[in-house]
C-alpha cells in the first residue's frame, strides 16, 4: 500500500461463540498460530478488501469467553471500494459460523475501540440445576446447589463505585488495579420445560421447595418422583470502566460462595480493602461469560439490525 494513501477508520460490533477460539488476541505458539477472533477478523478483511489491516478490540476476552457486543476498529485505504452493507456482507461471507460482524461504520481517525471506551458490560450466566440442560453447556455454568440471589445482590451492591480490585484480577506490570463499577445486579428466571413453579411470599417448607431470592421454587419430585428438581437461570451483570484480567470470573466464583451462604455478603468489603486471595472463590469457568456491550461517552454501541431485502 502506498504510505501516502489516506486511510479511513472503521468501527464494527462483532459477536462470537468463544468455545473454539483461544481468546480474542492474535498469538503465536511454537506449533504455529492458534485460532483467535482477531486473527479471523484480519483474515476476513484481507480476503474481502485485498488490504492487510490490524484489528483492535475493546476487550481482550480469554479462551472460551463469548461476546454479543464486542467492538473493534481497523483502518482501510479511502480507495477501498467496499462500504456499508457491502462490507458487512463481504466480511461475514468470509468469516467462520461462530463469528459475525453485526454492524460496521466509518468513524474519525481518533476513535480507538479500547481507549475511547468509557465502560464495558459483562454478563455471567449460571444454570442453577441438579442436572444441566445440554443446550446450555456452551453458555452457562451448571451449579447444582441452590443459590440465594438476594445474598448475591447484597454482595454486588458493595462493589459499586471506585475500588481496588487487586484481589480479583491479574495485575499487568505496574498497571493500576482500581476500577469504577457503574452497575452490578443479579436476576433469576425459571428454565422452560423443567417444571419450575414459582410462588412468591409462600412459607418455606423444606420438604416442598428451596428458597431462592425470596421465592420458593417447588420441587416437582413431590408429585413426579422420576423428575429432576426445578431449575433456574441466574444472570449476573457488571458494568465497569474497565476490567482486570480474570476479574469478572473471580467475582462470580466469590459470589457463588456468597450465594451458597458459605461466606457473608460483607466479604466484599474486606476484599476491596485487603486483597486476600484466600477469601476469593475459584474463578468461574469461562464459558458462562459474555461481553454484552461497550459504551462510548456513556452511550452503548448497539448493532442496527436490518432485514434483508424481500424478508
Amino acid at each position: 500500500m502506498n504510505p501516502d494513501e489516506m486511510l479511513q477508520r472503521f468501527r464494527a460490533v462483532v459477536a462470537y461463540d468463544g468455545t473454539e477460539f483461544a481468546g480474542f488476541q492474535a498469538q503465536e505458539h511454537v506449533g504455529g498460530a492458534v485460532r483467535t477472533v482477531q486473527a479471523a477478523l484480519e483474515q476476513a478483511v484481507l480476503l474481502a478488501t485485498g488490504y492487510a489491516a490490524r484489528v483492535v478490540g475493546a476487550g481482550r476476552t480469554d479462551r472460551g469467553v463469548h461476546a454479543s457486543g464486542q467492538v473493534v476498529h481497523f483502518d482501510l485505504p479511502v480507495a477501498c471500494a467496499l462500504r456499508g452493507t457491502g462490507m458487512l456482507s463481504a466480511l461475514n461471507s468470509r468469516l467462520p459460523p461462530d463469528l459475525r460482524v453485526l454492524m460496521i461504520e466509518p468513524v474519525s481517525a481518533d476513535f480507538h475501540a479500547r481507549f475511547s471506551a468509557t465502560s464495558r458490560c459483562y454478563r455471567y450466566t449460571i444454570e442453577n440445576s441438579v442436572v444441566g440442560l445440554p443446550t446450555n453447556r456452551r453458555s452457562a455454568w451448571n451449579v447444582r446447589r441452590a443459590l440465594s440471589v438476594g445474598a448475591i445482590n447484597e454482595a454486588l451492591s458493595r462493589i459499586i463505585g471506585s475500588h481496588d480490585f487487586a484481589a480479583f484480577g491479574v495485575r499487568v506490570g505496574s498497571d493500576p488495579t482500581r476500577r469504577v463499577v457503574l452497575r452490578a445486579h443479579a436476576s433469576i428466571t425459571g428454565v422452560p420445560g423443567t417444571g419450575a413453579v414459582c410462588s412468591s411470599h409462600a412459607a418455606l417448607d423444606p420438604s416442598v421447595g428451596r428458597a431462592v431470592s425470596g421465592e420458593i421454587w417447588h420441587n416437582p419430585t413431590e408429585w413426579y418422583p422420576h423428575c429432576e428438581p426445578a431449575a433456574s437461570i441466574v444472570v449476573i451483570e457488571v458494568e465497569a470502566s474497565a476490567f482486570l484480567r480474570h476479574m469478572m470470573r473471580r467475582l462470580v466464583g466469590t459470589l457463588v460462595r456468597v450465594g451458597h451462604l458459605r461466606v457473608a455478603p460483607d466479604v466484599m468489603d474486606t476484599l476491596l480493602v485487603v486483597p486476600s486471595k484466600g477469601l476469593v472463590g475459584p474463578a468461574a469457568p469461562p464459558h458462562g461469560l459474555c461481553l454484552v456491550h461497550v459504551a462510548y461517552d456513556g452511550t452503548r454501541l448497539s448493532p442496527r439490525y436490518r432485514a434483508s431485502p424481500g424478508s
